[in-house]
């Protein structure tokens, strides 16, 4: 038996040992430099405040259809209220109540423009794609084809806007892109030809990560169970490369095998930790009947002359009556109602909130969070918004976190969800406390511990290639 995990041990070193090593470098590189993202917050710090002027208008043919979580911003000059689901996007010009057929050539450049400033040379075009290495998620699909766009500004910025529905979706910069290529793109295995394939890629990440698992786990038993055979005086019968190997097991191979899981855990395989999501919730926290396009148009006759700093107005139905969310350049939000009246939360919301909530259990009253819990927090870049509502719900420890301006649901953590946090992100960041989070403590830990696991994966690889090259797939 002991032959039989030796072999097994050496030959998945020699399969995904390779692989492992470039795991732990990608990794050292991720906690610098994160995957390209246009974050909403930047986002509207480019549009242009809402212009009401001859607004606003539906053309009766649309007056029937659903207005869901619709939003209006200005583009190109025009404000355009974004209806429909986030599959498919439909712009609606609110001077003339049509939809916009196509995003023209002219009208996404103007978009590219705003992130260009008004210094310096238009931006330039450099094709409609339907993707490439940074726009390869699923997460594009609606918005594809999109036109991309050359900023020409010092961090050589380039910018991605939907032809579909005329908002920027992605951008990156020169520094991005370079970094990526050893960081996040062979870490997750986000290699363009690979990932445009969505079930062959999470299969292939699933699998080789299954088989980093039973790498890991069979070299802890047989380095342990070689220490424990050792006579008295000696704790390795190894010399060389393999007493380094043996060493470095001992010391960091847990840690090896908790990366390697916690990195399968990632990607949820076979509906492990699928939670149960805010769906249901928030739908009964919008109540019925859901608001069509006529009634939200009524209302914007109302409201047609709101705020005049907001950059972009969403339609944010609560218990079935239509209301606003007014955001402003700097990321400030306001609700409003019909009237176009600032409506703010009130004490009648949050004891509507409790009840959908609870459901038939003792009612909860929702507790205004102003810092971060260990299950709802902020990682480096990724960052959550803050103050929220926070509700738990007794026996099963259902943790709401509710939006303190629009009153929906931002996160929903349930026993799945939870176990997730902790066997996921958890595990694979270390960032269970506040204290750990925290820089440059965080930096340290992992710049010590990545160290140790990147040299069991060297070490193993190395004895590998080692014996590949010397005895080919001999035992």
């Amino acid at each position: 038996m002991m032959r039989l995990l030796l072999l097994a041990h050496r030959y998945l070193g020699i399969a995904v040992g390779l692989l492992m090593v470039m795991w732990c470098l990608s990794g050292a590189v991720m906690m610098y430099v994160s995957y390209p993202a246009l974050r909403e917050r930047v986002r509207l710090e480019h549009l242009a405040p809402l212009d009401w002027s001859e607004c606003c208008k539906i053309s009766p043919a649309l007056e029937s259809q659903s207005a869901g979580h619709s939003q209006i911003e200005m583009l190109a000059g025009r404000p355009v209220l974004f209806a429909g689901s986030a599959d498919s996007p439909r712009p609606i010009d609110l001077l003339t109540g049509t939809i916009v057929a196509r995003i023209s050539v002219d009208q996404a450049a103007s978009v590219a423009r705003t992130f260009r400033g008004r210094a310096g040379a238009a931006p330039r075009l450099l094709g409609l794609i339907d993707g490439d290495q940074w726009t390869v998620s699923g997460d594009f699909n609606a918005d594809r084809p999109l036109f991309k766009f050359a900023i020409d500004d010092a961090a050589r910025t380039d910018l991605y806007v939907s032809s579909v529905s005329g908002k920027a979706v992605q951008i990156t910069t020169a520094h991005e892109r370079f970094w990526n290529w050893f960081g996040a793109v062979p870490h997750w295995l986000y290699f363009n030809e690979l990932r445009r394939n969505a079930r062959l890629w999470s299969q292939v990440v699933i699998y080789a990560s299954v088989l980093g698992c039973f790498l890991a786990g069979i070299g802890i038993y047989l380095g342990w169970r070689q220490l424990a055979a050792q006579p008295a005086g000696r704790w390795s019968p190894y010399r060389g490369f393999n007493l380094w190997h043996h060493v470095a097991g001992l010391v960091f191979g847990i840690l090896t095998l908790s990366w390697v899981l916690s990195g399968l855990l990632s990607m949820n395989p076979w509906g492990w930790l699928e939670g149960g999501g805010p769906q249901s919730e928030n739908a009964k926290i919008l109540g019925a009947p859901e608001p069509s396009l006529e009634r939200v148009g009524a209302a914007l006759q109302l409201f047609a002359h709101g705020p005049s700093d907001a950059v972009s107005l969403r339609v944010a139905p609560f218990n079935g009556k239509i209301y606003f969310i007014a955001g402003g350049a700097g990321g400030e939000r306001r609700r409003f109602d019909a009237a176009g009246a600032a409506a703010p939360l009130n004490r009648e919301d949050l004891e509507f909130l409790a009840g959908v909530l609870t459901g038939a259990g003792a009612p909860i009253t929702p507790q205004l969070m102003s810092r971060e819990d260990n299950l709802y927090f902020s990682h480096h870049r990724d960052e959550v918004e803050l103050p929220v509502y926070r509700m738990i719900l007794p026996g099963s420890g259902i943790r709401y976190y509710v939006d303190p301006v629009a009153g929906m649901l931002v996160a929903k953590l349930d026993a799945n969800a939870r176990a997730y946090r902790w066997l996921h992100a958890g595990l694979h960041r270390l960032d269970f406390t506040a204290s750990l989070r925290g820089r440059p403590q965080w930096d340290v830990l992992m710049l010590i511990l990545l160290s140790g696991v990147t040299a069991v994966c060297v070490t193993g690889a190395y004895l590998g290639y080692r014996r590949l090259t010397r005895s080919g797939l001999k035992s």
